[in-house]
């Protein structure tokens, strides 16, 4: 993973003070503590809002994974990398669809859906469709739809068999989004992709106040991404003149400290508005 806090099963870091970390043991023991965990579904989640810009409007949640240890709550970035390692990346994801289908009766969940990331190798495994339905079929009764956040650890090296795999989750009402899009990064612009919406990187939202290449770059995924009825999502947004900034370029969404922290499922609210790209030329209404 890289380093700026992102992982690639549910978890961001952003531009704040973190409480201090357990000190690292050495790796056999943090792998068998960390098998415990999986097989010990002792993985919980927590919410983050991602709102509408024009109005701060709660339009879905973000599950972001973590990991009580050590009478601390590990960040994804602490642990996710270590499971990835290990080839635990199917066990983690599969920990964090039960999480989900646990929480979703204790949410009031946004007409948006919840969100969960998920890594290429796994989205592309053949069970992977089935094993999505069997956890749509655990939520119950929900308003939104289950949403899949595409991280950035791998290179899509084989983009016809991915647009299939996403064609058929689509058919199951399990939409994917394009996370952790940076500066430079051309991954949105892969053509035949099915992708409902993008995510911007923390690390191109904070360069869009004082980069006018990283302005010009975000309106060029905009341009693209609106006329493709995608809707964009900056993440990371943790001040008010990043906020201004992202609605004044016309981004959809956001999410960041300063819109919301990430909560229990049972201190979010639902709710009223949907995922849905702008209208007026890609311009905030």
């Amino acid at each position: 993973m890289a380093q700026r806090g992102k992982s690639g099963l549910g978890g961001k870091g952003q531009s704040r003070k973190l409480p201090p970390q357990p000190r690292a043991k050495n790796l056999p023991d943090q792998e068998q503590e960390l098998r415990a965990a999986l097989s010990g579904r002792l993985l919980l989640l927590r919410y983050q809002p991602i709102i509408r810009l024009r109005n701060g409007h709660t339009a879905a949640l973000e599950g972001l994974v973590r990991w009580p240890r050590q009478e601390a709550l590990l960040q994804a970035g602490a642990f996710v990398p270590l499971a990835e390692k290990l080839g635990l990346a199917l066990d983690l994801t599969h920990a964090v669809l039960e999480r989900v289908a646990h929480d979703w009766q204790r949410t009031p969940s946004p007409k948006g859906g919840l969100a969960v990331n998920i890594p290429l190798s796994v989205l592309m495994l053949p069970e992977m469709p089935a094993r999505l339905a069997a956890t749509l079929r655990q939520h119950g009764k929900r308003r939104g739809p289950l949403l899949l956040e595409l991280t950035e650890t791998e290179a899509i090296r084989d983009p016809s068999r991915l647009r299939r795999v996403m064609l058929r989750l689509k058919r199951l009402g399990i939409p994917v989004l394009l996370d952790d899009v940076t500066l430079g990064d051309h991954r949105w612009r892969l053509a035949g992709l099915p992708f409902a919406g993008v995510k911007l990187d923390r690390s191109l939202i904070e360069a869009l106040p004082n980069q006018m290449r990283a302005r010009h770059f975000l309106r060029r995924i905009l341009t693209d991404s609106h006329a493709k009825g995608r809707y964009v999502i900056a993440e990371g947004v943790s001040n008010p003149l990043l906020r201004r900034t992202t609605r004044g370029l016309g981004v959809d969404f956001a999410q960041g400290y300063l819109l919301g922290q990430p909560e229990p499922p049972q201190q979010n609210r639902g709710g009223q508005t949907r995922l849905s790209p702008a209208r007026r030329g890609g311009r905030a209404p």
